[in-house]
């Protein structure tokens, strides 16, 4: 095969021109503000919509006494408070049972990168308990110092206990020993599941008693189980999971979470009610208002 040319028509020297060029020819294409005064005016608007949350951290908010909270006032919109201040939550979610324990940091590091200030959690029952009567919460498992390091990268945490948790991991990461009892009925307030769960949450519950809020960590919020309005299977099963949240010590903001049509079938009175959403449309938050 002989050289190629100089010039290829892939390349040609107007090609050359034009990508030079470009960088000095696109901003003329841009709209250009009339005066001065016009952009003095929209950086004040800028800045007026701005929010400095710099001290509304794990670290740097010390003295605690009133945590996340829901506040409407006058005409305005109902909005979270942290500590009294206004609060926007941006949170994204991270589950340390499905990340390697070393990379822990990196992720949360990433997740605030990406300008986050709030991780949120399930807790597998499946692996915390995977006999019966043997717990365990080391190694990928050690839920406390996943939350601690989120406080320590600057991360609020709102934690989905369950016990049922999603229905992406085998039997929405309940234990499958509950199975071996055919009488039991999961997600009911049947003798055999409750008593199980009693037994989980008295291992579980009070290693998050020191990480809420008001104790000096960064759990603002806690759910109450997930979308159990999709299952709806006994009326009695959310207020009792609420009553035990509560007796075992959960100070902090509780919430529920459904779809945004099953929302009135899992939502608990004095709970805070949310829904999930695929896409933002008209009648989406028609349900949630009904109930709050």
């Amino acid at each position: 095969m002989g050289p190629a040319p100089f010039l290829s028509q892939c390349l040609s020297w107007k090609r050359i021109v034009g990508i030079f060029f470009l960088p000095f020819i696109l901003p003329g294409f841009a709209p250009r503000l009339k005066h001065k005064e016009d952009l003095i005016a929209g950086r004040s608007h800028l800045l007026q919509s701005r929010f400095n949350w710099s001290h509304l951290t794990p670290l740097e908010l010390k003295n605690r006494s009133v945590g996340l909270q829901t506040k409407s006032t006058g005409g305005g919109k109902p909005h979270f408070t942290l500590e009294g201040h206004k609060f926007l939550i941006f949170g994204g979610s991270i589950h340390y049972f499905r990340v390697p324990r070393e990379y822990w940091r990196d992720r949360l590091l990433k997740l605030k990168a990406c300008g986050f200030n709030t991780v949120t959690t399930y807790v597998p029952w499946n692996l915390h308990e995977p006999e019966r009567g043997r717990f365990d919460f080391s190694g990928n498992l050690d839920l406390e110092a996943f939350v601690l390091m989120a406080a320590e990268i600057g991360l609020w945490v709102i934690l989905r206990p369950g016990p049922y948790i999603c229905s992406e991991i085998d039997l929405g990461g309940l234990p499958s020993w509950l199975l071996r009892d055919p009488r039991l009925e999961l997600r009911t307030t049947s003798k055999g599941f409750i008593e199980a769960v009693d037994k989980y949450f008295d291992h579980l519950i009070p290693r998050v008693i020191p990480l809420q809020y008001c104790r000096g960590g960064p759990v603002i919020a806690v759910q109450v189980e997930n979308e159990y309005g999709s299952f709806n299977k006994d009326e009695n099963y959310m207020p009792y999971l609420h009553k035990t949240l509560l007796q075992r010590g959960i100070v902090e903001l509780l919430l529920t979470s459904d779809s945004e049509t099953d929302v009135l079938k899992g939502h608990i009175e004095g709970v805070l009610a949310t829904v999930n959403l695929k896409r933002f449309h008209k009648a989406a938050f028609n349900q949630l208002y009904k109930v709050q």
